[in-house]
């Protein structure tokens, strides 16, 4: 298998021209023509996750988040000296790690906005942005958001920020990975009862609460860290060789810190 189909197999899944203008999914360093020795899953491209690739045993990185938007200058090993994006592409190419990403193509996916529907155990019945949009558009069925704020701390992993009241019964739900940008209008227009996002601005909460609709920040990480795993089983689904395919344990970088007493 070469990193060329590894790229064509995700866009079969994820098509290219369903990704936003200003991303960059796909291939962003390394050889198309290149042999697969190994994939690696994670949410970003980063050098500590390139090297952990590379210790694996895998010259491909399959990430959610590009490792840089724009070009990056300059290109060094240490990030100190210049930027992330450049960082990346000096250890990528350093150590021969091919890096792919998949990113708002993936977000609007149906694959995505149904694990969000299953990882919260709640039906999905459309989108926040029909027809092909972002955001998972969820049925509660009366499910509190006290409830709703404890599934997603065991499903995500994190300790979620709640902007609402526990014992508040819930019948739609709009959810929205990574940031939640500008899409509160949305919602407050659909009529959410309730809003599940990686983050949101504070004046974005400030509109949501004044039109009474409750929300849940995960934060930007915990929200799209399971798009890792879906990563690895669509690529697991259409290798046809005994390619290995890996996720890597990025964990989050943040914790909710309270002082002992």
């Amino acid at each position: 298998m070469r990193v060329s189909e590894v790229t064509d197999l995700l866009f079969e899944r994820f098509p290219r021209d369903a990704a936003e203008p200003w991303d960059r999914p796909g291939l962003s360093v390394g050889d198309p023509d290149a042999r697969v020795a190994g994939i690696a899953c994670a949410l970003d491209a980063t050098p500590r996750t390139i090297r952990a690739a590379h210790e694996a045993g895998c010259n491909v990185l399959v990430t959610h988040h590009p490792a840089f938007l724009e070009p990056p200058f300059p290109v060094t090993p240490d990030i100190r000296d210049g930027s992330i994006g450049g960082s990346c592409v000096w250890w990528a190419a350093r150590l021969g790690v091919s890096l792919v990403a998949m990113h708002t193509n993936l977000d609007r996916s149906d694959a995505a906005l149904d694990l969000a529907a299953e990882l919260l155990g709640l039906e999905r019945t459309g989108r926040l942005f029909e027809p092909d949009g972002f955001g998972a558009w969820l049925r509660a069925a009366g499910v509190t958001t006290g409830e709703l704020a404890r599934r997603c701390r065991d499903s995500f992993g994190c300790a979620p920020i709640v902007w609402g009241q526990d014992g508040r019964h819930l019948e739609t739900v709009a959810f929205s990975s990574g940031s939640f940008g500008s899409f509160a209008s949305q919602a407050i227009a659909r009529g959410a009862d309730l809003v599940i996002a990686g983050e949101a601005g504070y004046h974005h909460l400030s509109e949501l609460a004044e039109a009474g609709v409750d929300a849940i920040l995960l934060g930007h990480d915990a929200s799209e860290l399971p798009y890792a795993a879906l990563l690895a089983r669509t690529l697991a689904a259409g290798v046809t060789d005994d390619t290995s395919i890996e996720v890597l344990d990025e964990g989050l970088r943040w914790h909710a810190w309270a002082a002992e007493e």
